[in-house]
């Protein structure tokens, strides 16, 4: 039977068969609802308010300087949170929102995944945490973690397309917003509460723990939070190397191709934080303390021999791998004054302060040792209704001190500064609402003086248009235009050298101009009944597209193909599917059929030739089903072939991803229990991701089954 039909079946199957037995009415079992600035980021009443992803009256803070509704956001936008991030979590961030549609991950084995939107990634999607950078390498490669651990995350916020006006030129693609709660904004209902997770997966040998403390007294409101998580080797279902390579692969000189697990890809993860806050009647103030520690492998630049039934230490080494050694520590603080008057009716206040470092090791040899001392803030001041519009302006500000050293830094040190002045109003009326603003931004990268290179200095602009129109109580329209300018960063402008990362040899252009582009974006939402969820479309034109290109030339001594940074023109569009089908829905018995796609198709407009690296066409179903204390979740994913490459880029065949999940909660001792299992890519698939550097030479893990427990009081 024809895989494709089969992963269908199965999950169909699987969730039909539990549908007839509910079990009989028992209480729901009911998450304490999030909150951020004075807003309760709730649901309305449903089985759990963790479901609220499939809700379009989630609250969202990103993109906008006050939380509002999907159902009236004016972009496109995701939100992930509880039940529905808790089944997707992966060791990676990119990893984990991967199967959001408009969302892939640049996948660098499970050690190294950071997001892309919409065909866009790196120095195009800005990755805060609570509303600030993360502050890290993960710009400069895709080799490089964001500094973040998937297990602590409360929720994850997705705005797809340019959100240039508030977060900067970075920007230009989305903005995905983790939100840990690290720095408390409200008191906690409980003196003492707290949530622990222990898992553990096959795939990989994981054996992962987290855990969060929160509290108060009287007006202080305090959370303490940590996590371990270790894994060795993952599994695949066959051969690490496409069969293309294999056949010119020389088993004398390389050693045998490396077969049912990916040599290097082994992790060890650990960190924690503190956080505390003075919590007013019009007002609060926290500051946090967080560090995190990674030690992982790259995949790809070693053979080894790691047969199923071999042990990993009698494997066949034939050349080092190369690992990653990262440490950040990092301070936060936040503070917010709600108390309106004549001219304010808020303000907000952000800072991230940390320093940063990584060493990549040849073996016990440091080959190149990367830092980043950098902070960021942004103050944002929300003005009191003045001629019918309401709105905000602020300022943002930040500085990274970013050096790589060794015989391989392919970057010279560097300090870029960057300052932005934003303006964001609104105009409310019955049924529409208008909304544009303005965005003011100038960055300046000073090359080590050492270099011999020349400072660039850009000054760039956004401006931003919207309405939506509330058609009904059930539809929304809405559409979006914005024209947007990035500055080429520190590496576009001054890369020379070898990259491990990417396997080629980098040259910059310091003669590199700003990129500008224009967007529309155009959604229709609907919000209740039998059918909820939205469907968009989008467009993005770039004047001056900033990209790696082959030249055809070799580096003798790295032995690299050089790859050079051009500007081109260059044209993306595409659109998202999200639907819910709630089949049945009672207060606690729910059976809901879900359906999704996605697509980007990504030009070249210079010379019609595709762009690198882009997300094939992807689309999938999955059926939610909750009774009482059970839950199960089965999702199929099928991602196309990817034939429509760019030059010197190889093709990527089509995959089928089936999984099955279902967990069990209770309340025992005044302890919310959750037993839960999921297995992923059930049919052991050999799938490769084509936005990934490594897709040749390293696939996704294969048939995986993780189990867990989750209590929270």
């Amino acid at each position: 039977m024809n895989k494709q039909f089969l992963s269908l079946f199965l999950f169909l199957g699987a969730a039909s068969a539990g549908a007839p037995f509910l079990p009989a009415q028992t209480p729901p079992v009911v998450e304490p609802a999030e909150t951020t600035s004075a807003v309760a980021l709730a649901s309305p009443a449903r089985p759990d308010d963790a479901d609220d992803i499939h809700h379009l009256d989630t609250m969202i803070i990103t993109g906008t300087v006050e939380p509002k509704s999907k159902f009236d956001f004016v972009q496109s936008a995701a939100v992930l949170g509880g039940q529905e991030l808790a089944q997707r979590l992966q060791p990676t961030l990119g990893d984990t929102l991967a199967g959001t549609p408009g969302v892939d991950s640049t996948y660098f084995g499970p050690g190294a995944g950071r997001p892309i939107i919409r065909g866009l990634g790196g120095d195009r999607v800005r990755v805060l945490t609570g509303g600030v950078g993360t502050l890290d390498a993960s710009v400069v490669s895709p080799d490089h973690a964001v500094s973040l651990e998937p297990l602590l995350i409360d929720r994850v916020e997705i705005v797809r397309g340019p959100a240039s006006l508030l977060y900067g030129g970075s920007a230009i693609g989305g903005v995905v917003n983790v939100i840990d709660g690290r720095i408390p904004e409200t008191l906690p209902e409980r003196a003492l509460g707290g949530r622990f997770e222990a898992r553990g997966n096959t795939v990989a040998d994981e054996r992962a723990g987290a855990g969060m403390l929160t509290g108060a007294v009287g007006e202080i409101a305090w959370r303490l939070d940590g996590f371990s998580r270790k894994t060795d080797d993952i599994r695949i279902p066959d051969f690490a190397e496409t069969p293309e390579l294999l056949t010119d692969h020389n088993a004398e000189e390389e050693g045998p191709p490396a077969r049912g697990r990916l040599p290097n890809s082994a992790t060890e993860t650990k960190g924690a934080s503190f956080g505390l806050s003075y919590i007013g009647k019009d007002w609060h103030a926290g500051v946090a303390y967080s560090g995190f520690d990674s030690f992982y492998g790259v995949p790809g630049h070693e053979h080894h021999n790691h047969e199923e039934e071999e042990p990993v230490e009698e494997a066949v080494h034939e050349e080092e791998g190369v690992k990653l050694d990262l440490r950040q520590r990092r301070w936060d603080a936040h503070g917010e004054w709600l108390a309106p008057s004549d001219l304010l009716r808020a303000a907000k206040f952000q800072l991230g302060v940390a320093d940063y470092e990584h060493s990549e090791l040849e073996g016990e040899t440091v080959g190149t040792h990367f830092e980043n001392s950098a902070y960021e803030g942004r103050l944002e001041l929300l003005h009191a209704k003045a001629a019918g519009m309401e709105g905000a302006f602020g300022w943002q500000f930040s500085r990274s001190d970013f050096s790589a050293a060794g015989e391989e830094a392919f970057v010279p040190p560097s300090v870029t500064r960057n300052h932005g002045l934003f303006l964001y109003e609104e105009i409310p009326l019955e049924r529409w609402t208008a909304q544009f603003g303005g965005r003011l931004e100038k960055q300046k990268v000073s090359p080590d003086v050492a270099s011999g290179l020349e400072a660039r200095s850009h000054t760039v602009a956004t401006f931003t248009g919207g309405v939506i129109w509330r058609a009904t109580d059930t539809f929304t329209f809405a559409l979006s235009a914005s024209s947007n300018e990035r500055a080429p960063n520190a590496q576009e402008l001054y890369a020379d050298g070898p990259h491990a990362g990417t396997g080629a040899y980098e040259v910059g252009d310091v003669n590199l101009s700003k990129e500008k582009s224009t967007g529309i974006d155009f959604s229709v939402r609907k919000r209740v009944g039998f059918v909820t969820g939205e469907v968009s479309v989008f467009l993005n034109q770039f004047d001056g597209y900033i990209f790696e290109q082959p030249n055809g030339d070799e580096d003798e001594e790295a032995e690299l193909p050089i790859y050079a940074f051009v500007q081109r023109d260059a044209r993306l569009y595409g659109g998202e599917v999200e639907l819910t089908f709630h089949v049945h829905e009672q207060k606690n018995r729910i059976l809901d059929f879900r359906v999704m796609a996605d697509t980007v198709r990504a030009t070249n407009t210079t010379d019609g030739t595709p762009l690198p690296r882009t997300t094939p066409v992807r689309y999938g179903a999955g059926i939610d089903w909750r009774a009482g204390r059970w839950s199960l979740t089965a999702e199929w994913r099928h991602v196309n072939e990817q034939d429509r490459v760019a030059p010197t880029e190889t093709t990527s065949k089509a995959y089928d991803l089936a999984s099955l999940g279902g967990a069990y909660r209770f309340v025992a001792g005044g302890i919310t229990w959750e037993l839960f299992v999921r297995g992923s890519n059930l049919l052991d698939e050999t799938a490769r991701v084509h936005a990934s550097f490594l897709k040749d030479v390293a696939p996704v893990p294969g048939r995986s089954f993780t189990a867990g427990l989750r209590l929270e009081f």
